[in-house]
């Protein structure tokens, strides 16, 4: 197994949330502290907050940096892994910490799990940055569906498993696509091989694959056909801020239309010439917003 990275005031826990799943936190800052949970993205895991975790720590929260299951140092169990099963981690850990009332920052599927999460309305305490698929689907049926069919019909060719290949040649298709997604910047090198040799860990490719291919085969269909939708003109009380990248290839400024309609106390912040990997390109802003938001 790869060894943790060392990081000052950083303490490491490994919490049993289910039979044969056992989630790493990072955890940071004054165990009395109000909490904020970082929640990290494909195919990161919770180092991808490193820069943020003393600074928070030192204005007094009590920072917890999970590793979704089948990332980092948790379990890569034998599941679907499914989002419902990621967000009902996250509430074990915090259930398990007894840390009360938790705001969290997520990024990447991390948004997507954080939302399932916070889907029963009235479920306050909680900040929620996400990504509601049905809206995107709807509005570009089409968008990228030839690299959806290839992932589907052949999950070898998944992201997870092509990061995987012996050392960097066959990895290259992988630097290529991170670097896609990201408007052309890429996180740092050292970053980028430490996250693929964990996804070489055992289970840990064919759960990154998984994350997508679950959702595209299977998850999709209830987002489309509004089964996270509020009901009876409810909308989410929670507050969501959304910070989004215009440089995203993926998920368009223009296709973040209507949030505002699900939830009552939503804002959405576009910052120019940035890609999906936010928080490496601009930790400075990142970190800003996060403080405001905490705040909120």
């Amino acid at each position: 197994m790869v060894s943790l990275p060392a990081l000052e005031g950083v303490e490491h826990r490994f919490i049993d949330v289910a039979d044969e799943v056992t989630i790493h936190v990072a955890d940071a800052g004054p165990a009395d502290g109000p909490a904020v949970m970082l929640v990290h993205g494909f195919p990161q895991n919770w180092w991808q907050w490193h820069s943020l975790i003393d600074p928070l720590a030192a204005d007094g929260y009590r920072v917890l940096c999970p590793d979704l299951r089948g990332a980092g140092w948790s379990s890569a169990p034998r599941s679907l892994y499914r989002k419902d099963e990621m967000a009902d981690d996250l509430a074990a850990v915090v259930d398990r910490l007894d840390v009360g009332k938790v705001k969290v920052v997520a990024h990447d599927w991390a948004a997507r799990g954080v939302h399932y999460d916070a889907a029963p309305p009235g479920e306050g305490g909680r900040i929620l940055r996400t990504e509601h698929f049905g809206a995107v689907a709807q509005s570009r049926p089409c968008h990228n569906l030839e690299y959806v069919a290839v992932v589907v019909s052949n999950p070898d060719r998944a992201p997870g498993h092509r990061a995987t290949g012996d050392r960097r040649p066959k990895a290259r298709y992988f630097r290529m696509l991170v670097s896609w997604v990201g408007g052309g910047f890429s996180p740092p090198d050292d970053d980028f091989w430490f996250y693929v040799e964990l996804m070489r860990e055992p289970g840990h490719a064919v759960a990154g694959s998984r994350w997508y291919r679950t959702f595209q085969t299977r998850e999709m269909l209830s987002w489309l056909r509004g089964a996270y939708e509020p009901k009876n003109s409810e909308q989410l009380s929670i507050p969501i801020r959304w910070l989004h990248g215009t440089a995203d290839p993926v998920i368009r400024p223009q296709l973040l239309r209507g949030y505002a309609k699900r939830a009552s106390n939503f804002e959405l912040e576009l910052v120019d010439g940035v890609g999906h990997w936010i928080v490496e390109q601009r930790p400075d802003l990142v970190l800003d917003r996060v403080r405001k938001f905490v705040k909120v």
